[in-house]
C-alpha cells in the first residue's frame, strides 16, 4: 500500500511538472518535457540483480541558453529477484528452509541539467540528474516478509536525444543512463551499501 501511495504521488508530481512545459508543445524550443518507459539492470546488487522494465521517468526543463537547460525529474522502478529454496538464518538460534522473492523499489527525484548539441528537429544531448532517492527493500519468504526503507543521494548521467518529426507537435525521446544512489540495505545476510544501475528510456517528447 505504501508503494501504491508513492507511485500515485510520483504521477501527480509529474503531471504538475508537465503543465508549464507541455503547454508549449514545441511551439518554441525554449522548453521540453519527456515521459518514458524505463528499463534497468542492477549492477553488483546482491539483494536484487534482476533486470526489469517496471519503471517510468518524468522530466522537464527550460533552456536558459540555446544549448543548456535546467529542470526537474522524477522516476520510479521496481526490480524483482527469485531465490530458490535454501536455509535462511533468522537469528543465532533460528533457521528456516524456504524460497524467497526479493523486491526493490526506488523513487529518485531532483534537479537536472541538459546540454543539447544542436537546436533542430533532432536534438542529441548529454545530461546529469542530481537529487534524493527513496527506496524500499522487501524479502518475502513463506508467510513472512522482512523489509526496510531508506533515503539516499542520487546521481545519474545520461546521453540521448529528442526527435520532433512533426511541426509544433509531439516527438520521441530515447536515452541511455547510469545511476548511482547511496541507499543501503541490510536484511538477513543481504548487505547492500550502494545502488548502481544501467538502463535505457523510451518515450514521448513535448
Amino acid at each position: 500500500m505504501k508503494r501504491v501511495r508513492n507511485i500515485l504521488g510520483a504521477t501527480l508530481l509529474a503531471v504538475l511538472m508537465c503543465v508549464p512545459s507541455a503547454s508549449k508543445a514545441q511551439i518554441s524550443l525554449d522548453s521540453y518535457f519527456n515521459i518514458d518507459w524505463q528499463f534497468n539492470i542492477p549492477l553488483s546488487n546482491n539483494f536484487s540483480n534482476g533486470a526489469s522494465g517496471w519503471g517510468m521517468n518524468f522530466e522537464g526543463g527550460y533552456y536558459v541558453t540555446q544549448s543548456i537547460a535546467v529542470g526537474g525529474f522524477l522516476n520510479f522502478h521496481t526490480n524483482n529477484d527469485y531465490f530458490s529454496r535454501r536455509t535462511i538464518h533468522l537469528s543465532e538460534t533460528l533457521s528456516m528452509n524456504s524460497d524467497q522473492q526479493h523486491q526493490m523499489f526506488t523513487l529518485p527525484f531532483g534537479a537536472l541539467v541538459r546540454y543539447r548539441f544542436i537546436e533542430s528537429d533532432f536534438q542529441p544531448y548529454v545530461g546529469m540528474k542530481l537529487g534524493a532517492c527513496y527506496s524500499e527493500f522487501s524479502n518475502y519468504y513463506y508467510i513472512f516478509v522482512s523489509d526496510q526503507s531508506h533515503w539516499g543521494f542520487y546521481m545519474s548521467p545520461e546521453v540521448g536525444f529528442n526527435y520532433y518529426p512533426w511541426a509544433n507537435g509531439m516527438g520521441f525521446h530515447m536515452a541511455i543512463y547510469y545511476s548511482f544512489a547511496t541507499n543501503k540495505c541490510n536484511i538477513m545476510s543481504y548487505d547492500q551499501s550502494t545502488l548502481n544501475n544501467i538502463g535505457f528510456r523510451l518515450g514521448l517528447a513535448f
